[in-house]
């Protein structure tokens, strides 16, 4: 009988035209949605008269209904571009994008806005309020939009996988925490931080033209970061420092630290920052752009070139004057996978007649790989800055303690304690203060292995997309996913001795970038082997007889 009924429902919505067969075309529908905005505002009275009585704090128990319940609401609203025939219009807040993308870098993240009544503001903040709120707006009503951003990210199974899975693993491990409130609170807000970026982005990335100029905004944020440097190193202090207006503050904890020169123990040297708080985060975002602007300067022709010379020695000024092995490590590590990279597709694209140009860039690349190795195995100062040196000991000794640290705790707890607890069960104090320098121990002891190796093999697998995509290129944004994925293999070697997410936002970008140019890349090689086959086809012929 059940499936009698259901047979006839079935014959009856096709009788119904398509674009009336929706949820707002249903008679129960309009009651449905009233009934859900009275109980959001419900919650939301509930929620104040329970924070007029027992403080704010109260409001991280309360919100998360709330926010659920307007959730709903939102994903209800009618898709605005339903009937419309022609192609959905490009969305308006592409500028917000980028803005948001480049403020990130270019305002200084311990410098707020004194906002009467309002907390830690800061104009990136408010740049992301305004991208999420566009966000919130159209997507809901735009049903394209929606599909072309779930099959853009989700193009290649493995990296979805893995991205699907370290945030399960964030879900799973919250009864876990000391305080699972806390540790939802954070774990949302890295969330609203890393990947506002990355979706935003994804809504334009169907089309290969809105391409350069996000690579474009990436790569001039990181030459402004360097020319910040520059005037930096030369005042010896951070320009903006003792120049705060008083409509603005900074935050107390960190002022004595971006006083000073941050220099290590023995050596007195100034070390460059730019716009980070501390000189190893600014590294760890090096790592990531520096393949961006070494590639742009090999892109540089004509009256440009002169640009690119000065880029040189900007580049170098940074790495050196940075004083970290990080950036020593952030400038390697472009240049030797640039030249490999490029050897591997010249041998790939080439045919027997490039044979002796093969061979002469093989050896270029054994020469300087060789040249790079002598100077390390003699060069007592290129070794220290590279490997380490007695400069380095206390880092190192503390690192060691805080790994002792994790093994034992991964012993005790393999599944992990919750995102943003590692530091209260395996950080080491240092001047009063535990800290963690390794966002390799961070992943391990807050998501446990499982965690570990979802969080980075989802960079990985994308760098290997991008690597793919750049031996096969066959124009510019797809040679800058090659440029991205080394980017990629930089920041996750540098992030073995640096704990810090501030520049995770770009390598969540960059591997939405290449996952987008590798879907690009497949259905342009697929429309050349029908274009060849169609080609090739013979047609028939008539025979004399």
């Amino acid at each position: 009988m059940a499936l009698a009924s259901r047979t006839a429902v079935m014959r009856r919505s096709t009788r119904i035209m398509a674009p009336y067969n929706r949820l707002e075309f249903r008679p129960w529908f309009p009651v449905f949605k009233l009934v859900l905005i009275c109980l959001m505002m419900a919650m939301i009275v509930y929620g104040s008269a329970l924070a007029t009585v027992g403080g704010t704090q109260v409001l991280k128990t309360v919100s998360l209904p709330i926010l659920g319940l307007l959730g709903v609401v939102i994903w209800l609203l009618p898709d605005a571009d339903t009937h419309s025939r022609g192609e959905t219009a490009d969305l308006p807040f592409l500028p917000v994008l980028l803005t948001f993308i480049a403020s990130i870098i270019v305002w200084p993240s311990y410098i707020a806005i004194v906002i009467p009544g309002l907390p830690w503001i800061t104009p990136p903040r408010l740049i992301l309020a305004v991208l999420l709120a566009m966000m919130l707006i159209y997507y809901p009503q735009r049903g394209r939009v929606r599909s072309q951003i779930v099959d853009t990210l989700g193009y290649d199974r493995i990296a979805i996988s893995l991205f699907l899975l370290y945030e399960c693993l964030n879900f799973i491990v919250l009864p876990l925490s000391p305080g699972p409130a806390e540790t939802a609170s954070y774990w949302a807000l890295q969330d609203v931080m890393n990947f506002s970026a990355v979706i935003g982005a994804a809504a334009f990335l169907h089309n290969p033209k809105y391409f350069k100029p996000i690579y474009a905004v990436v790569t001039c944020v990181a030459i402004y970061s360097m020319l910040v440097a520059v005037l930096e190193n030369y005042m010896q202090i951070p320009p903006w420092a003792e120049n705060i207006p008083s409509f603005m503050r900074i935050d107390e904890d960190w002022l004595a630290r971006i006083l000073s020169p941050q220099a290590r123990v023995g050596d007195t040297r100034y070390r460059i920052r730019s716009t980070f708080p501390v000189v190893l985060y600014y590294t760890l975002y090096l790592s990531l752009v520096m393949p961006m602007v070494l590639y742009a300067m090999t892109r540089m022709t004509g009256r440009f070139r002169i640009l690119g010379l000065s880029l040189i020695v900007l580049v170098l000024h940074t790495a050196w004057f940075a004083n970290a092995r990080t950036a020593i490590i952030a400038l390697i590590v472009p240049l030797v996978c640039f030249s490999v990279m490029t050897v591997a597709r010249s041998i790939a694209n080439g045919s027997r007649r490039d044979a002796l140009k093969f061979g002469i860039r093989g050896m270029m690349v054994l020469m300087a790989v060789g040249m790079l190795g002598g100077v390390l195995a003699t060069s007592h100062r290129a070794q220290m800055y590279v490997f380490g040196g007695k400069q380095h000991a206390g880092s190192n000794l503390a690192r060691e303690k805080q790994w002792a640290n994790a093994w034992a705790q991964l012993a005790k707890n393999p599944v992990g304690v919750g995102a943003g607890n590692s530091i209260e069960f395996v950080g080491v104090d240092v001047r009063g203060n535990k800290i963690v320098d390794s966002l390799y121990i961070n992943m391990l002891v807050d998501l446990g292995y499982l965690g570990f190796i979802a969080y980075f093999g989802m960079f990985l697998r994308c760098a290997w997309l991008g690597i793919r995509c750049f031996l096969r290129a066959a124009n510019e944004y797809e040679e800058y996913a090659g440029a991205a994925a080394v980017g990629l293999i930089g920041y996750t070697i540098n992030c073995s001795v640096v704990s810090n997410t501030d520049s995770a936002y770009l390598a969540f970008l960059f591997c939405g970038l290449i996952v987008a140019t590798k879907r690009h890349q497949d259905r342009r090689i697929a429309e050349e082997a029908r274009n060849v086959g169609k080609g090739e086809s013979t047609a028939l012929v008539p025979v004399r007889r």
